[in-house]
């Protein structure tokens, strides 16, 4: 397993639990979490090498969350993610760091390869 921790932002319990069980399966120290305000905990504690947020949770913006939080952990690789395609296109024309932004669902082998792409990215 990776060290290096992986935060999943995704209110919805079944699909965070999915994509964390897969992706710590995969090797990778993944954690998830369902508002941004165990969100920002997580990342004061461990300074996560990706976060992969959806765009649309119950306390706010994956993109504010990720604007927010980039000069904090400018290390940080950030992967938004919606299944709302006008969320999508937002995230995408806003400025931010993200890494990507991708649709909901996402097949899993395809988030595993964002993460381990952005994790590599990391380390260089």
């Amino acid at each position: 397993m990776t060290g290096e921790a992986i935060l999943i932002i995704e209110d919805n319990e079944d699909l965070r639990d999915e994509i964390v069980d897969y992706l710590c399966r995969r090797g990778h120290a993944a954690s998830g979490c369902k508002t941004l305000a165990e969100a920002h905990d997580f990342c004061r504690e461990h300074d996560p090498a990706v976060v992969v947020a959806d765009i649309h949770l119950p306390d706010g913006s994956g993109v504010t969350f990720c604007r927010d939080m980039a000069d904090t952990y400018p290390d940080t690789r950030w992967v938004l993610m919606s299944g709302n395609a006008d969320l999508v296109r937002e995230g995408n024309r806003a400025r931010t760091s993200a890494f990507a932004v991708i649709d909901k669902p996402i097949p899993l082998r395809t988030l595993d390869r964002f993460v381990a792409d952005a994790t590599q990215r990391r380390s260089r």
